[in-house]
């Protein structure tokens, strides 16, 4: 009970966290990146898959709600976009499983979050290109964060096809995002094991 508990709480600061990252670094400081997933990664490699995937489904849930309040639409497209969030927990959770991996010398670990970092921003393109060509061609509607939309209207500008336009103006910022926030995730994991110990302790 103590556990499940302890859990709970990790993922109700965690979630509030990634809220809290997202209002700083995107937007008060206007960061091009999304930065919602620092804590999701962090618990992931601290709580496990469920309270991982618990919190990345919940950011976008959370946010479609409180959209709402503040007078916006319901958006299901937010909601669609927690797919993203998902596939990053489940494939950082297939590297964080095993953590003896990660201490066996600091260049495998930065090894190992690298390939974290390709393989989760390779699958986030993706889910998110696919959403945005839906948007696109079913309503009209760009993508809202403004780098994202002008890197897809480049392309379009470039005589890209829509598909393909919506799939490349993801990467840049995708990678940086995932880049950042990989890592920074995996700092607060340790800061988060140093200051409190093991989630089952």
């Amino acid at each position: 009970m103590k556990y499940i508990f302890k859990t709970a709480a990790v993922c109700a600061v965690a979630e509030f966290l990634n809220f809290l990252s997202v209002f700083i670094f995107y937007e008060t400081l206007h960061l091009p990146l999304f930065m919602d997933t620092i804590f999701t990664v962090a618990v992931v490699f601290y709580a496990g898959l469920v309270p991982g995937l618990i919190v990345a489904a919940g950011y976008n849930i959370f946010d479609s709600f409180i959209a709402v309040l503040y007078g916006y639409p319901f958006s299901a497209f937010t909601m669609l976009f927690s797919l993203c969030g998902i596939s990053i927990a489940f494939i950082t959770w297939l590297f964080a499983r095993n953590k003896s991996e990660f201490k066996i010398s600091p260049a495998i670990t930065f090894l190992y979050l690298l390939l974290i970092v390709f393989i989760t921003s390779f699958c986030s393109v993706f889910i998110s290109g696919i959403i945005d060509y839906y948007k696109y061609t079913h309503f009209n509607l760009p993508d809202m964060v403004a780098p994202v939309k002008n890197f897809t209207m480049s392309f379009l500008s470039q005589k890209f096809s829509l598909f393909a336009s919506c799939i490349l103006g993801q990467v840049p910022v995708s990678f940086s995002d995932r880049l950042i926030t990989t890592f920074a995730g995996f700092g607060v994991y340790k800061l988060a094991v140093r200051f409190f110990g093991e989630i089952n302790n």
